[in-house]
């Protein structure tokens, strides 16, 4: 295992401003404590070598203890928000101590935005990604399920049967996907922003489908968008399925939803992510 040493778009640009006024001193990246990483070359994916980033809560290496696993979609980018974040929130004790796992590609901004589109969406869509390389979603999961859970539980002290997952944009529409198609691969759901305008709002239709045969949910999820996020693409859908899920009245689920004013598609993640971890792993 390796330290992981952030490279997400935010630590480079602010690496790159750095260095310019004061190149000579910058020699090595940005590296964040208690992380580790290594890589999976998928036999579900054909040919993709993922990066798996690990982030351990304070005091790991001196304890026994086991923790849930927070598993993060767009590692590339969310799993430094997301395992800084978490640790400050653990530091405070407003939550229980957690082990966050980001799923990465590590190559690059423009090769994350293909692979990611290909690997976080059920289905073609058409219209919003013509010509691109989609509809990844099943073998994507079946990487997650086969390959990166037994080497994650393999390798650290982790409670299997309390894990999450989060994702933002095409993540939060592939997480909405698993909640209806594999519901048991995760116990509970940090949802942001979803792309759920995808294939024709399939997710939806995918939720009514559930439901004819599935009466009760046990699991709790979290959805959040900003207010100044599309309209057609996130906003409307996603209300959408919350009034959805609100009639079908689920057996066990705890729903929890926020709408943060003012925030945009681009700005949400932070304070989404913060007021999600908040609500699903209190100490």
């Amino acid at each position: 295992m390796k330290t992981f040493c952030l490279t997400a778009m935010s630590v480079l640009l602010l690496s790159c401003s750095f260095g310019a006024l004061n190149a000579q001193n910058v020699k090595e990246k940005v590296c964040l404590d208690n992380t580790e990483q290594f890589s999976i070359t998928s036999e579900y994916v054909k040919g993709e070598n993922y990066l798996i980033q690990v982030g351990l809560p304070i005091g790991y290496s001196s304890s026994n203890k086991s923790y849930p696993v927070l598993y993060v979609l767009d590692g590339d980018y969310l799993f430094g928000i997301t395992k800084g974040i978490a640790d400050l929130l653990m530091i405070g004790k407003e939550i229980k101590g957690i082990i966050v796992v980001g799923i990465s590609y590590g190559k690059g901004v423009f090769a994350w935005s293909i692979k990611r589109t290909r690997d976080l969406t059920p289905g073609h869509d058409t219209i919003f990604a013509k010509g691109q390389n989609t509809g990844g979603a099943d073998n994507f999961l079946k990487f997650i399920q086969y390959e990166v859970f037994p080497a994650v539980n393999k390798n650290y002290r982790t409670e299997p049967d309390s894990s999450a997952i989060c994702g933002e944009s095409l993540g939060g529409l592939l997480n909405s996907y698993i909640l209806w198609k594999q519901p048991e691969l995760f116990k509970d759901y940090i949802i942001i922003s979803p792309s759920l305008i995808w294939n024709n709002k399939s997710v939806l239709k995918l939720e009514s489908e559930y439901f004819v045969n599935h009466k009760e949910l046990n699991k709790a999820v979290y959805l959040a968008y900003g207010s100044l996020d599309s309209k057609e693409v996130i906003i409307s859908p996603a209300t959408e399925l919350i009034q959805m899920i609100q009639m079908h009245k689920y057996i066990g689920l705890r729903l929890v939803t926020r709408v943060f004013e003012g925030e945009t598609h681009m700005s949400v993640p932070s304070v989404a992510i913060t007021n999600g971890l908040k609500t699903l792993f209190k100490p």
